[in-house]
């Protein structure tokens, strides 16, 4: 806000400390230099021409306010992870945060923000009970929730469904919103959401693939009232979508380890190595991590020519295996 603004509405709230603040503003606005003088925050963004009389209904209590915000509102501008990269350099500006863009990011690394993705306040207060999810495909699912309105004041309550997945291949957020829906509630009142999820909720684009996938695994189901405000959690295991592609001697141990037809031929190069046929790889955690990275026409550099056995040992398997 402009310096002259915060001034004023230091003057202002020195007289009479029951000050609402509206804003109307294109994009995020700090808050926190001056929220300590404002008993209330209402974030208008850019009305139309019946903007005055929508807040004046919403201030005098009308209407019960049920607006979301679609951006973090962060504590300074340098918790923004677009402020490494921007303006850039000689014409040039690197997007290098990648996915983590706005809540994927403060989420993800834990940043304190001022108010999160999803957050909005309302004349009434919302619970969220009874959450469930039930699998409906090899790979989506349906949530069901129950929200109840625990206050005097009719409104309405936004239910916000976030994906959290586990472990995964690539660099993923912490969670990521797949699904919400507005429920009008009268005061008292009780219902039951439904939201559905189909597989494009669980995906990621795979530069591998060059297209999107979906890992096997289970994933946490996150439902609330904002990306911070999580009233329950529950988990759904989903099959994958199987996509494979073919190993080579340039594919790494742990990729062998992970194919469907890989996975048989490290069990068989162990088993060999048991019973001394091929020689026995080492078995413990941090060699496990180095075997893992390594493209398995590496093996020579760890295990000599024991090394270069397993590798043909493994190629010929898969030669085999694969028609």
């Amino acid at each position: 806000m402009p310096a002259k603004q915060i001034a004023l509405l230091e003057q202002v709230a020195a007289a009479n400390q029951n000050v609402v603040v509206v804003l109307s503003n294109g994009s995020v606005v700090s808050v926190a230099p001056w929220a300590k003088n404002a008993k209330g925050i209402l974030e208008s963004c850019l009305l139309g021409q019946a903007g005055g009389p929508a807040l004046a209904d919403v201030i005098f209590g009308q209407v019960s306010p049920s607006g979301k915000l679609a951006q973090s509102i962060p504590l300074d501008i340098s918790d923004d992870p677009s402020t490494l990269n921007w303006p850039g350099e000689e014409g040039h500006v690197d997007y290098g945060e990648g996915v983590f863009v706005g809540y994927r990011y403060y989420d993800t690394y834990g940043k304190v923000v001022d108010y999160p993705f999803g957050y909005g306040l309302s004349y009434a207060t919302f619970e969220i009970d009874d959450v469930a999810a039930a699998k409906t495909g090899a790979n989506t699912a349906t949530v069901t929730a129950t929200v109840t309105n625990t206050s005097d004041v009719d409104a309405a309550e936004t239910v916000q469904v976030y994906v959290a997945p586990g472990k995964a291949d690539v660099a993923r957020p912490k969670h990521e919103l797949k699904g919400f829906t507005k429920v009008f509630l009268k005061a008292g009142e009780s219902k039951t959401v439904t939201i559905d999820l189909d597989e494009r909720a669980f995906a990621y684009w795979s530069e591998k693939y060059n297209d999107w996938h979906v890992e096997s695994g289970e994933y946490a189901i996150e439902v609330g009232t904002s990306s911070r405000d999580i009233a329950d959690t529950v988990a759904v295991a989903l099959d994958g979508d199987g996509k494979t592609q073919p190993l080579t001697e340039w594919s790494t141990y742990g990729e062998w380890e992970a194919d469907p037809f890989g996975a048989k031929i490290v069990a068989a190069v162990a088993a060999a190595g048991e019973a001394g046929e091929l020689p026995k790889l080492p078995d413990n955690a941090m060699m496990r991590m180095f075997l893992n990275s390594m493209p398995i026409n590496s093996l020579p550099t760890l295990l000599g020519e024991g090394g270069k056995k397993i590798t043909a040992f493994m190629l010929d398997e898969y030669a085999k295996l694969s028609k």
